[in-house]
């Protein structure tokens, strides 16, 4: 059942209550019935963008925000999408309790984590060398975050991949997929493998931990065309578009099968207008918050959620882990940018 037809069915519930109280033949005047306020138990799954990272107020008072959100994040004046949607609904008669789970720098696994820690981004001396304590990607949101999930939630987000896109990116860049094309697009499909079985355990683990939620999750932009690609050289930006569409393709867009709608920010021109990014070219600002938690409040009050698109003109069908040319060894991603990534 979605959210429309919940919230509906609450309002029938109510109004038949109503007419009730209204048509009784009663001498005394009927006690106007006080209806049940339309409750949600929000909780949202997601690393820097769940913390609004970039907002001109962000869940976390630290600069930059780094680790963990605050769990009920700002209760007046946050601007990241998780607050802006608990704001969103209110203007629907829906009050929202709110558990931040977001935490800065998460990916979405161990495998994961642990690959993108084997090698530095940053340039140096040091530069594809492990990353040091202070610099590492700190938590997955399989052993962090999922663990912590209400179990009476009624509504949950998760936004996955980006840093998890990056951190491939960058081991590709330090060397770990070898030298050529063939070898490079290897390792892309395994680790497009492993997000996968990652989001599957991710997806089915939150069904098992708040039973009676509805889920909704986004997928990802081509991260080739975001404002901070524009400095990479063209095997980078290849290796960003190729991982960001088989994460959408092959995984997160197969996911409305089993009835959780996606917020499809890979065909929306929005996700590439620089207007929408913070000075980092990578996390959104005020504004591409606020679009992207419309489109998340948009997919839960729909009858029918708008599914995913196959391809669109920023993710070719035939452009899914497929390299045209490979990556260059030795300088890792951070080394062409203004932003560590």
């Amino acid at each position: 059942m979605t959210f429309h037809q919940r919230i509906a069915s609450a309002l029938i519930v109510v109004g038949a209550v109503l007419l009730a109280s209204c048509s009784s033949t009663s001498k005394s005047t009927p006690a106007t019935p006080t209806p049940k306020e339309l409750f949600i138990n929000y909780t949202a799954i997601g690393a820097s963008d769940a913390v609004g990272y970039g907002a001109s107020v962000p869940c976390t008072t630290a600069t930059p925000a780094e680790g963990p959100a605050d769990p009920t994040c700002p209760e007046v004046g946050a601007s990241g999408y998780v607050p802006d949607i608990r704001t969103d609904f209110a203007k629907y008669g829906l009050i929202a309790s709110l558990q931040d789970l977001g935490y800065s720098g998460a990916v979405i696994g161990p495998d994961i984590q642990t690959l993108a820690n084997t090698y530095d981004s940053a340039a140096g001396p040091n530069a594809c060398q492990p990353r040091p304590p202070a610099d590492q990607y700190p938590e997955n949101f399989l052993q962090y975050e999922l663990p912590k999930v209400n179990p009476n939630a009624t509504f949950i987000t998760i936004f996955a991949g980006g840093n998890d896109i990056n951190g491939i990116v960058n081991a590709l860049a330090c060397g770990a997929g070898g030298m050529t094309t063939a070898t490079q697009t290897a390792f892309i499909t395994t680790w497009v493998t492993n997000f996968g079985h990652d989001f599957a355990t991710l997806v089915g683990g939150v069904h098992e931990e708040a039973p009676g939620a509805i889920i909704i999750v986004a997928n990802d932009p081509n991260f080739a065309l975001v404002p901070y690609a524009a400095a990479l050289p063209a095997p980078l930006q290849g290796a960003l578009a190729a991982i960001s569409i088989a994460f959408d393709q092959d995984v997160i867009n197969t996911v409305p099968a089993d009835g959780v709608p996606v917020v499809d920010l890979l065909c929306n021109p929005q996700s590439y207008n620089p207007a929408n990014f913070y000075t980092d070219g990578f996390h959104p600002n005020d504004t591409g918050y606020a679009l992207l938690a419309a489109q998340f409040v948009g997919q839960a009050l729909a009858t029918a959620p708008a599914l995913p698109q196959s391809s669109c003109t920023y993710a070719p069908a035939a452009a899914a882990a497929k390299l045209r040319q490979a990556v260059p060894v030795g300088k890792p991603l951070s080394a062409y940018l203004r932003h560590n990534i």
